[in-house]
């Protein structure tokens, strides 16, 4: 029996005893042992979390700007319910129809019209289409050499670790004060190019960015440059570039023959207010397109690669020796065709521009009452605001450049989170001196004001700590 305004029924679960076992046999990430925080929750439905004591918090940065339709979507789930009565697992040399009809509405409903993608490859996480991207390139070029931005954030497995513009996979043990790289990065088949220049930057000529990453293909040698990954929100802090970046990305790729491979694992989807964040520009295409959570709202393990016809049809040609179990999974798939059909009906790409316009209006009027909040940067429904000092300087200093060493009482995202948890809301970041405004695109006005609102008192409980 649902319990009054709870949307589930409220399970039996001892829940000291279940942190007794997640503290005693679980291995966690990003938290040494002894300052681990339990945070349980209870349950998850449409914008919200629900933790065990009966309070809820709106989501408002959709977990890992992952949730895009909000969580527990309706048609999602009931997508995979009707898979599950036919399907369990089946290995990617055999056919499922969900494949078929995801790839289809992928390649021909959603970007069918602009002519340039070829094939998909369904994977199990944007990390994993990250990787295989990787082996792609250097395939498709015979080169191994992949360029790769600073500040940027492609996954924390080995591989895509490699790739990461900003270092450092352990915080040492004791002390916590110091940032170690995992033996043997940088992998020397990987060179960083600059990062892009913000939005704000202003420009007179071709980017600086850009002049330098063309002479630092040159002093390589073109042939021996596989491609160049980029993502348009850069990095764990998330900003946006200058107007000039991506196509000026583009027009480099094209004219020294290189992959332009495009990470938009975080920005796909409706995140900036289109399906996929190159169409923010007319006319420019990546060679290689990797996507992930938003391809299902995150609801199963996901993660997929869309090809070049040209990229494609060099695959089609050969025996590409490539494989994991659960290349897509047939409920992976199912989940994908909800999703997307979802998106559809709903009409969400022009719900997130709508939404989002009135976020950033919000968030601006936040900045004007605020000293604390620098820049705020972003399109659609994805936008990060930059914590800052009296002086206008980051509170943490080098913040994109390595992960948080130090007391993480410290670490102003993480004074911000709990002042909002405390108040009704998730919300937070991923580096110290950055929140992150990325709510499900789902979201309503109202929801967004109840969120301002948290956010204002707890810019003002920043202030008060940090200034």
């Amino acid at each position: 029996m649902k319990e009054k305004n709870l949307p589930y029924t409220k399970p039996n679960i001892d829940w000291s005893e279940i942190e007794k076992w997640d503290r005693k046999y679980y291995l966690h990430n990003t938290q040494a042992q002894n300052e681990y925080v339990f945070f349980p929750v209870e349950a998850v439905d449409k914008n919200y979390l629900y933790l065990p004591d009966g309070k809820k918090l709106l989501d408002f940065q959709s977990q890992l700007v992952s949730d895009n339709m909000g969580h527990r979507n309706q048609r999602v789930h009931n997508e995979i319910k009707i898979a599950m009565e036919r399907y369990g697992h089946i290995f990617f040399g055999l056919s499922s129809d969900y494949r078929a009809k995801a790839a289809k509405l992928l390649i021909n409903d959603i970007i069918g019209h602009e002519k340039w993608a070829g094939r998909v490859r369904i994977l199990s996480s944007g990390t994993e289409a990250v990787e295989n991207a990787m082996s792609m390139a250097r395939l498709y070029r015979g080169t191994s050499t992949i360029l790769t931005q600073e500040l940027s954030y492609h996954g924390l497995v080995p591989g895509a670790t490699q790739l990461d513009g900003y270092r450092g996979n352990l915080t040492k043990n004791i002390s916590l004060n110091e940032s170690l790289d995992v033996p043997g990065f940088p992998d020397k088949r990987y060179v960083n190019i600059p990062a892009p220049e913000y939005s704000d930057f202003i420009n007179k000529s071709i980017l600086p960015s850009l002049k330098e990453t063309e002479r630092i293909i040159n002093n390589i040698g073109p042939k021996n440059v596989a491609g160049i990954i980029t993502e348009t929100m850069i990095g764990g802090a998330s900003y946006m570039p200058h107007s000039d970046y991506l196509r000026g990305i583009h027009n480099i790729c094209k004219k020294y023959n290189i992959l332009w491979i495009l990470d938009d694992v975080l920005c796909g989807f409706g995140r900036l207010g289109e399906w996929f964040s190159y169409q923010i520009e007319e006319n420019i295409f990546p060679d290689l397109l990797i996507i992930g959570k938003g391809l299902n709202g995150c609801a199963l393990p996901v993660g997929a690669i869309i090809t070049s016809l040209e990229v494609g049809e060099f695959f089609d040609k050969a025996r590409w020796w490539s494989g994991s179990t659960h290349d897509a999974h047939p409920l992976v798939c199912a989940s994908i065709v909800g999703n997307i059909e979802s998106m559809m009906e709903n009409d969400i790409i022009n719900k997130s521009k709508s939404n989002g316009r009135y976020l950033l209006e919000k968030l601006l009027k936040l900045k004007d009452n605020h000293p604390c909040i620098g820049r705020i940067s972003g399109r659609g429904m994805y936008y990060s605001l930059d914590l800052v000092d009296l002086n206008g300087d980051p509170i943490i200093k080098d913040d994109r450049k390595t992960r948080f060493t130090g007391n993480l009482s410290n670490n102003p995202n993480n004074v911000f989170a709990n002042f909002c948890i405390e108040n009704g809301l998730f919300a937070g970041g991923f580096m110290p001196n950055t929140i992150k405004a990325a709510p499900p695109l789902t979201i309503s006005i109202n929801e967004i004001d109840f969120a301002i609102d948290i956010m204002d008192k707890a810019f003002d409980f920043i202030e008060k700590k940090f200034h």
